[in-house]
């Protein structure tokens, strides 16, 4: 697509070309070929836009949400954490203490991760401390804090001293992405849901927020039966029972007569691999390294539950990163990881090694 100067070139062009006269910058003349250049860069990059916009391979944001509504499918929203907090106080006295629903507590450090209660709790008199349910301001992975973390009191109850999470909140997932929703949209078209095959539960546990992918395995506990193994993507996107029942709900209310559905957690298997890596002059090893562990991160992340772990496009990652000059898998990790049907991986170690070749 031609930019505006290069539009406004060549209008003043053929301009001197068929007039015979040389346009003066302050002209009357150039002043409305430069709004008539204007409107016809702002029409070409419209069309560009629109162009974009038509096909599924290219299409973003609200247009490709339109996409996906042909399929019947929707974008998955941010999925907020839960967890509990347990409120103390340094004094232990015969008064109760009565923390209202709607506290605000958080995190401390820079990245301030803030959570709310979802009940109204009482501190009884003669004990030091009571367990709230509560759950992230915003939803998002970040949200899935580890435990021991949410210490301070942001909106303190009167005789409370202190807050703590005994336990790590979960099941926060961020808003699913352009190509996460474009690559279901185009499985859709791939394998066609029947209404009664694998692809049709799939799809449906898939379209339960939070749940990233899922696996499903026919006659698992004898005829009639169905077992639907699901995850969240990444490590810290874990599923919580909240989502194994709306899921389970969604597959009961939807699936066929006399058919028995178990939803199920998949189970994470571990993998790590030792690579020997050769950078081009002028890269810095640490930089390459931390940039293909963080790329292969990714890529575990993604294939979800029972997918394999291909050599071969591991190797593709690894060899397009900028700055790779040579690289190879060493000691144990030589082969392709295949998974169960109800495993997916997690990537728990990179060793990466430099050599000089």
């Amino acid at each position: 697509m031609l930019s505006y100067e290069e539009i406004l070139n060549r209008m003043v062009e053929k301009y001197e070309e068929l007039s015979g006269f040389s346009i003066n910058s302050e002209s009357d003349i150039m002043l409305r070929l430069k709004v008539l250049a204007g409107e016809i860069y702002n029409s070409t990059t419209a069309c560009e836009f629109l162009k974009r916009q038509m096909f599924l391979s290219t299409a973003s944001g609200e247009y490709l949400d339109k996409h996906a509504f042909t399929r019947g499918l929707y974008r998955k929203q941010a999925v907020k954490a839960k967890g509990e907090v347990t409120f103390y106080r340094s004094v232990i006295n015969s008064t109760d203490v009565v923390i209202q629903k709607g506290t605000v507590v958080s995190t401390a450090g820079p990245q301030i991760r803030q959570f709310v209660t979802l009940e109204t709790v009482t501190m009884l008199k003669d004990t030091g401390s009571v367990t709230a349910k509560a759950q992230a301001i915003e939803g998002g992975a970040s949200y899935n804090v580890i435990k021991d973390t949410v210490t301070v009191l942001v909106t303190p109850p009167i005789g409370v001293t202190g807050v703590k999470n005994q336990m790590a909140f979960t099941g926060g997932s961020d808003e699913e992405s352009d190509e996460e929703l474009r690559e279901r949209v185009l499985y859709s078209y791939r394998d066609i849901s029947n209404g009664t095959n694998a692809v049709y539960y799939k799809r449906l546990a898939e379209s339960v927020e939070g749940v990233y992918s899922a696996s499903i395995v026919s006659r698992a506990r004898g005829a009639g039966t169905l077992n639907v193994y699901v995850c969240g993507k990444g490590e810290e996107a874990s599923l919580n029972k909240e989502h194994i029942e709306k899921v389970q709900k969604v597959l009961d209310e939807n699936r066929e007569l006399n058919v028995d559905i178990l939803v199920v957690y998949a189970l994470p298997l571990k993998v790590s691999f030792n690579l020997n890596l050769c950078v081009k002059d002028g890269y810095s090893f640490d930089e390459v390294s931390a940039e293909i562990t963080q790329k292969l991160r990714d890529y575990i992340d993604s294939l979800g539950v029972g997918r394999p772990a291909l050599l071969c496009e591991m190797g593709e990652i690894i060899f397009h990163t900028q700055g790779v000059k040579n690289y190879e898998f060493i000691d144990a990790f030589c082969n392709d990881v295949f998974p169960q049907p109800n495993e997916y991986l997690r990537l728990t170690e990179v060793d990466i090694r430099q050599v000089e070749r």
